[in-house]
């Protein structure tokens, strides 16, 4: 996963003109499109256990450039750094990161946890939505 797009995936398969499959991950049932742009291969996707308006951006293949391969995406979409709801594996990214110590940003103190920062930028403000 290189990222969260704070967009559902219709939208954006439109506007790349995909076809949005559905299909089963073994985990729940998904709307899944795969593409390719500048090199990199994509799948953008949405569980339907997930919060609805949000979908994730993955590469099917391994690259260390997932930060250009998720501006690669914006610049396609013709969407700005506002559509990003996470960026990074979110999983990754806790695990590199020291739970005592809050992020400032803009002045704004936030908690360490990607989780938490993503279901603030999705809406969900509590652990039990």
């Amino acid at each position: 996963m290189i990222g969260a797009l704070a967009l559902p995936v219709q939208p954006v398969a439109q506007r790349l003109r995909l076809h949005v499959e559905r299909s089963w991950d073994g985990l729940d049932e998904l709307d899944v499109g795969l593409f390719r742009l500048e090199g990199f291969s994509f799948a953008i996707s949405k569980h339907d256990g997930n919060p609805l308006g949000v979908s994730y951006v993955w590469l099917t293949q391994p690259d260390e450039q997932a930060d250009k391969a998720l501006d690669t995406l914006l610049e396609a979409v013709g969407i700005g750094e506002d559509a990003v709801a996470l960026r990074g594996d979110a999983h990754d990214y806790r695990a590199s990161q020291d739970a005592d110590s809050p992020d400032e940003v803009s002045g704004v103190t936030l908690p360490t946890s990607l989780w938490a920062r993503f279901r603030r930028a999705i809406g969900m403000t509590s652990a039990t939505q």
